[in-house]
């Protein structure tokens, strides 16, 4: 094949790569990008090509360039779908739940269970609700609701909002990661961890309804209960399902069958302790305010939902929805 020849059958390919690097932004992707990776390996293969037989220095010349910064185009991310790529990281942690139904519901169960009995015991028999709470804890709770305002007892105790949600985050996340790691012990530290905490978060809501404190006390869970209790839910889900690759190992090793649950649970191992986080955000500077007690219901009940959405309808149709 002759260089004229060369250039006329690849040269209107040359030209589309040319035009898609000039159209490339730095931070944004254009029409056609996605093409580019085909066409990187294809002015490659033109290029080493074009040097074999000795075609000029200024077609080899040409081709170089058009390979390096197609190259560097890509190296910089500017060919990949942002919008897309943000998209799925949005919805992987709805879908990864989604894939996991069966924990999901076991572990809401162990939560939600022992929750609502704890709550319906203290209108039955309140000795219940004195077996898990100490006097200490049961004391930091009249001290809180029993007054005219939580706020101004937490402010006491931690000094500011954001000591309040320093607290908090090392506090409630704490739960969250010694719950995904308790799940290698044969599932049993996660599902111990999501009951006890059912049971416990139960008994501080028993005994608010026992002693009478219940407006000021849903007026200040209302914000961050959503995030808190379904991130704790959701950190469950992720224990298990490292206990399980622990159990039942299929046909790899067990460090391996963990190794691969682990990255399958990835979005839950994160996406839980961020909406501890989160709750932890919300209960330092919202929680804490002054606003009136029916705005905090609403924002509180708005949560919910929102939640509720993202976690049910985040990622459907993609292709990695199963």
């Amino acid at each position: 094949m002759t260089q004229l020849r060369f250039e006329q059958e690849n040269g209107p390919r040359w030209d589309r790569t040319e035009a898609l690097l000039q159209a490339a932004p730095l931070s944004r992707p254009a029409p056609g990008l996605a093409e580019l990776p085909k066409l990187h390996r294809q002015i490659c293969a033109d290029l080493a090509l074009a040097q074999h037989r000795m075609y000029g220095a200024s077609l080899g010349a040409r081709l170089n360039d058009l390979a390096i910064r197609t190259r560097d185009t890509l190296t910089r991310g500017a060919a990949v779908d942002r919008p897309s790529h943000w998209a799925r990281l949005w919805g992987s942690c709805p879908r990864a739940l989604r894939r996991e139904a069966p924990l999901f519901w076991l572990n809401m169960l162990l939560f939600w269970g022992p929750f609502a009995a704890l709550i319906l015991a203290a209108y039955r028999d309140e000795r219940w609700i004195f077996a898990v709470l100490d006097a200490s804890t049961m004391e930091d709770l009249d001290g809180m609701y029993g007054g005219d305002s939580p706020s101004d007892h937490l402010r006491g105790a931690f000094g500011s909002d954001f000591a309040m949600f320093a607290f908090y985050v090392q506090h409630n996340i704490g739960i969250g990661l010694r719950t995904i790691a308790g799940g290698v012990l044969a599932t049993l530290g996660a599902l111990g961890s999501t009951a006890q905490q059912g049971v416990l978060l139960g008994a501080a809501f028993g005994y608010v309804h026992h002693a009478g404190h219940t407006e000021r006390f849903y007026t200040f869970v209302a914000g961050h209960s959503a995030f808190e209790l379904m991130g704790l839910v959701i950190c469950g889900v992720a224990g298990t399902r490292l206990g399980l690759a622990v159990l039942r190992p299929g046909p790899w090793a067990r460090g391996e069958s963990l190794r691969r649950a682990a990255q399958e649970a990835l979005p839950l191992i994160y996406g839980g302790p961020l909406l501890v986080l989160l709750a932890a955000f919300v209960e330092g500077f919202w929680s804490a305010s002054a606003a009136p007690p029916e705005v905090k219901w609403l924002v509180g009940l708005l949560l919910w939902l929102l939640l509720a959405a993202w976690l049910g309808l985040a990622g459907r149709g993609q292709a990695d929805e199963t």
